[in-house]
């Protein structure tokens, strides 16, 4: 998966949330999150592609390299990720098939593949709580 330069600056700062998940998917340990760009698909428009640290391990998706980059989306009607305004936020979680998505392109279901459930976390200590209860 080849990444742009703003893709690969993009861990240089605080990360944006914490993607963990309370169902399992080899998630459960918490990962910093950064927002790297909205996209869209002919199915919904509310995608976003985040860098993950630590990377998951590729071998886990029949990947070759691990994989730093995901695509996450809201999992229950009213939630949203532009803005974020209760955590946490459930979301699917999936991986680009082939290249790096590019903002400004569709995606077509295709060119994603479901891989795990999880949740974002406004900070490392709530992720590793799991707390589940909503707050905003």
């Amino acid at each position: 998966m080849a990444s742009s330069p703003e893709v690969n600056n993009v861990c240089r700062r605080k990360p944006d949330f914490y993607l963990a998940s309370s169902e399992g998917y080899g998630l459960e340990t918490p990962r910093k999150a950064y927002r790297v760009a909205r996209l869209k698909a002919d199915y919904r428009d509310d995608l976003l592609l985040i860098r993950i640290d630590p990377p998951l391990p590729g071998g886990q998706y029949d990947r070759q390299r691990d994989i730093d980059l995901v695509v996450v989306a809201v999992r229950h009607a009213g939630a949203s990720l532009f803005p974020i305004a209760t955590w946490p936020v459930f979301v699917h979680v999936a991986l680009p098939v082939g290249e790096t998505p590019l903002p400004g392109r569709v995606l077509s279901e295709g060119d994603l593949v479901s891989v795990a459930w999880a949740e974002l976390y406004p900070t490392e200590e709530a992720a590793l709580k799991k707390d589940l209860h909503p707050q905003g």
